[in-house]
């Protein structure tokens, strides 16, 4: 793959697992905060649902946000890799 397709394949997924990872972050903290206050209404039970239960449906999602997550940071060590590549070739 040449380095501007990765950079495409990486700027897109990021945009997409962006979203993903943003709910993730948002219920995990929701949980937090709510155990930290004792907090147990509504709020608490939608994060808990959201963050690691909804079976099967929430571990296939997890499932898809973690191979997403890594193929991102795949695609950035690529990248760093060709850029320090270029660099180097250049002086």
């Amino acid at each position: 793959m040449k380095e501007a397709e990765v950079r495409k394949f990486h700027r897109s997924l990021g945009i997409i697992v962006v979203g993903f990872m943003a709910a993730q972050t948002l219920t995990g903290l929701a949980l937090s905060v709510g155990s930290l206050g004792g907090y147990t209404g509504w709020l608490t039970k939608l994060a808990r649902v959201l963050h690691y239960d909804w079976e099967p449906l929430g571990s296939l999602y997890r499932l898809i946000l973690a191979l997403g997550i890594f193929a991102q940071g795949v695609s950035g060590i690529i990248i760093y890799y060709r850029i320090k590549a270029r660099v180097s070739s250049e002086q």
